[in-house]
C-alpha cells in the first residue's frame, strides 16, 4: 500500500512540474544565450544578403564568402561551450528537459534536411531544392514552440510557435521571390528566435538569483 501512495505521489508531482512549469520550463542561462545569438547570427546573415538583393549594398566575392560560413563556425564554438556547460550543470525539473529534449530533436531533424535538401539541389543542379530547407526548418521550430506552448500555457509561447509556423508556409512560397524571402527570414530570426532565446536567457538568470 505504502509503494501504491509513493507511485501516486509521484505521479502528482511529476503532472504538478509540467503544469506549473517549475524550474524556468526553458533552456537555462547558457541554452538561452545559445539560441538567441544563433538568431542574431543568421538574421544579420539574411539581412546582409537582402540588403544586396535589392541593392543597398553590395559585397566583395571574398566578403560574401566569409558572410556565409562565418554565423555557422561562430555558432558551432558557441554549441560547444554550451554543451560543456551543460554537461556540468545538467537541466533540473521536468519541463527543462522536456524543452531541451524538444529543440535537440528539432537539432538533429535539422541535420538530417540538410542532407536531404543538399542532395537533391547538387543531383538536380537546382538551388531552389535547397530554399525549401528553411522553410521546412522554420516549421520545424514551430512545433517545438508549441511544444513549449502546451507545456507551459504562456500566450507568447503560443505567438512564437504561429510565427514561426506562419513564417516558414511563406518562405516555401516565395522561394522565386529572393527579396522577400530574404526579408522575412531576417526578421523570423530576430523576432523569433534572437528574442526569446534572450528573454528565456534573463529568466533563467532571475530564477538562479531568487
Amino acid at each position: 500500500m505504502n509503494d501504491e501512495i509513493k507511485s501516486v505521489q509521484d505521479d502528482l508531482a511529476f503532472l504538478r512540474t509540467i503544469a506549473e512549469g517549475r524550474s524556468g520550463g526553458g533552456m537555462g542561462v547558457a541554452g538561452g544565450a545559445l539560441y538567441g545569438s544563433a538568431g542574431v547570427l543568421y538574421g544579420i546573415q539574411c539581412l546582409s544578403y537582402y540588403l544586396q538583393e535589392v541593392g543597398i549594398v553590395r559585397l566583395s566575392p571574398t566578403a560574401n564568402l566569409v558572410m556565409a560560413w562565418a554565423p555557422t563556425l561562430i555558432f558551432l564554438v558557441l554549441m560547444t561551450i554550451v554543451i560543456i556547460i551543460d554537461r556540468k550543470r545538467p537541466a533540473v525539473g521536468v519541463t527543462s528537459r522536456a524543452v531541451n529534449s524538444a529543440f535537440a530533436g528539432a537539432g538533429i531533424a535539422n541535420l538530417a534536411l540538410i542532407l536531404v535538401f543538399a542532395s537533391a539541389a547538387q543531383r538536380h543542379h537546382d538551388f531552389h531544392y535547397w530554399l525549401f530547407h528553411p522553410a521546412v526548418v522554420f516549421v520545424l521550430q514551430g512545433a517545438v514552440w508549441y511544444v513549449i506552448f502546451m507545456l507551459r500555457r504562456r500566450w507568447w509561447t503560443a505567438l512564437v510557435a504561429s510565427g514561426w509556423l506562419v513564417s516558414g508556409v511563406a518562405l516555401g512560397m516565395l522561394i522565386e521571390h529572393a527579396d522577400l524571402y530574404l526579408l522575412i527570414a531576417a526578421a523570423s530570426l530576430f523576432l523569433l528566435m534572437a528574442v526569446p532565446g534572450f528573454g528565456m536567457m534573463r529568466q533563467a538568470l532571475r530564477i538562479s538569483a531568487a
